[in-house]
């Protein structure tokens, strides 16, 4: 990648790289991609962490079973991007069944040679 700045192709390998960890629950890549200090809001408002996104992961409390996803737009200040991004997906949160559109907004700042998610927010959409 390159140290001066980030492209688009950057951010889209990244997120590419983001949702197979998250099909597929990869503990290694998913804590590679998401920065120790992450913040994330989830759609009720609650703070979420690092560590809470890996441990759902690990414990298998968060299980996407068919998903997609398209990016909406991205938009790059230097070291920096803002990523959109829309996810058709069914799974289990906890036990419940979950299925619909989510709309995920994520920050990604470039650390040495490699992107990281250092804030998110999501949401689910509306039919």
């Amino acid at each position: 990648m390159d140290k001066i700045k980030i492209t688009r192709e950057n951010v889209v390998e990244a997120e590419n790289k983001l949702f197979s960890a998250q099909l597929v629950s990869d503990v290694d890549i998913l804590n590679q991609l998401l920065h120790d200090d992450l913040v994330a809001l989830a759609p009720t408002g609650q703070i979420l962490t690092k560590e809470m996104d890996l441990y759902a992961h690990k414990a298998k409390t968060m299980i996407i079973e068919d998903a997609s996803t398209e990016i909406d737009n991205i938009e790059i200040m230097g070291d920096t991007a803002l990523s959109i991004v829309t996810m058709t997906a069914k799974g289990k949160m906890m036990g419940t069944p979950i299925e619909g559109k989510f709309r995920y907004l994520r920050v990604w700042k470039r650390f040495d040679d490699t992107l990281k998610v250092i804030g998110a927010s999501f949401m689910q959409l509306l039919d």
